[in-house]
């Protein structure tokens, strides 16, 4: 295994473990559930880490999430949906914060409301309708936060760091 692939590897199981950490330890309650941070660090993983890297780190993170908080169900949903949103951010060029990266958490917040949705349809009928506010409430609070980390981490050049 050459040195950069080594690397990465470590960088994908070290964002698994905190998209797991802020998914499941960071929650803040609602009706249906909960919203939570970790998805703003499957937006960092993305924007850091090549494809395969990146949606093993989002994937595992957040299903890891759902199985010990008592979701068990979600996780299937869960996979896909992280995986999708992972998808949406480039990895290319020096700097997280690109238009590339600036226009992705705008597409994660469909990804993420018409994923849990079509899901919840099956799961609870129109009660489904529900959980489209806090889903949404996900999506723009991960995006907000990204963008700052984003800036801040350009600011040291940690992208440049890590890839060395």
């Amino acid at each position: 295994m050459r040195k950069h692939n080594f690397v990465n590897a470590v960088l994908a199981a070290l964002f698994a473990a905190m998209i797991f950490v802020m998914t499941r330890f960071v929650q803040i309650p609602t009706f249906l559930g909960y919203i939570h941070p970790g998805d703003a660090i499957i937006y960092l993983s993305a924007a850091i880490l090549p494809a395969p890297y990146s949606l093993l780190s989002a994937g595992i993170g957040g299903a890891m999430a759902d199985l010990s908080s008592g979701y068990v169900i979600y996780v299937p949903i869960t996979i896909l949906v992280k995986v999708l949103l992972a998808l949406c951010f480039t990895n290319k060029g020096e700097k997280l914060f690109s238009v590339r990266n600036i226009i992705a958490p705008v597409i994660c917040i469909i990804i993420t409301v018409g994923g849990y949705f079509a899901f919840e349809i099956f799961y609870y009928g129109a009660g489904a309708y529900a959980t489209i506010l806090p889903n949404l409430i996900q999506g723009v609070c991960s995006g907000v936060i990204f963008i700052f980390l984003a800036f801040a981490f350009d600011k040291v050049n940690l992208k440049k760091k890590l890839q060395r």
